[in-house]
């Protein structure tokens, strides 16, 4: 999570003040670099997140491993089913 967050800030930040000269390297391009950080990190910290969660809480012998429930979880239900909120047990 941490590495996303911090490619993400200085990629953002970058290209608003570097590439395109939208903003001047003060608080309001520095606020929006860590919006759109924060951002990119839940997108990438939540299925791991999901996942941990539906298997955590599924009953002993359901799954074989972290990577079976993610698995059964996409041949179930979908990709989506990491940002639904589908982590528990229905």
């Amino acid at each position: 999570m941490n590495a996303a967050e911090l490619v993400s800030y200085d990629l953002i930040k970058e290209t608003l003040v570097v590439r395109r000269r939208l903003m001047t390297d003060h608080w309001p391009c520095h606020l929006l670099s860590a919006f759109g950080a924060g951002f990119c990190a839940t997108c990438v910290a939540s299925p791991v997140d999901v996942v941990k969660t539906r298997y955590m809480n599924s009953s002993p012998g359901v799954y074989r491993g972290a990577l079976h429930c993610a698995a059964t979880m996409i041949s179930e239900r979908g990709l989506l089913t990491f940002y639904k909120g589908y982590g528990t047990i229905d």
